[in-house]
């Protein structure tokens, strides 16, 4: 996950149950920071906007099929054109079968790799770093043992890289 700090170094975490009172145990690995340069690109933060959301129509319409990419638009909705890549997080709900979600700038069918692994029945959610593609659009696809299982899927964008 990449998230930005306060000006004074500190990050906030919520837990959001259901209804009140339960709690969880929270991790946090730090594995790099970004420092200011201007020979890379920059970070920038993002509140997080929910630019896909299968179940409502938002982004695409309708649950994601088994080994079919689709395709949705980044740019335009507070992501400027010319962006690198987003942050975000990837969440899968409503899966008639387990499988993986696979993010990226390409579309396939068959990924060869996973970004969020899920079993049947479990809302899921992962954060992403992707690179955007043509166009600023990302790919998604939905990979389950065999073709026809579907699932709905949402994306919250959080933030953007530049030059």
């Amino acid at each position: 996950m990449t998230v930005a700090l306060s000006t004074g170094g500190a990050l906030s975490v919520t837990y959001a149950a259901s209804t009140l009172g339960p709690t969880a145990q929270v991790i946090f690995d730090v594995t790099g920071y970004f420092v200011p340069n201007m020979s890379g690109a920059t970070y920038i933060p993002l509140n997080p906007a929910r630019l896909l959301d299968t179940r409502n129509g938002t982004g695409l319409a309708g649950p994601s099929s088994s080994h079919v990419a689709r395709t949705f638009q980044v740019t335009g909705s507070g992501v400027p054109a010319g962006v690198y890549a987003v942050t975000g997080n990837l969440t899968v709900t409503q899966q008639t079968s387990a499988g993986f979600l696979f993010i990226g700038p390409v579309a396939m069918n068959n990924p060869t790799s996973s970004t969020l692994n899920f079993p049947l029945g479990d809302d899921r959610a992962n954060a992403v770093t992707v690179a955007l593609g043509t166009g600023g659009t990302l790919r998604v696809t939905y990979a389950a043992s065999t073709l026809g299982p579907t699932a709905q899927v949402i994306f919250d964008v959080t933030g953007y890289f530049v030059p």
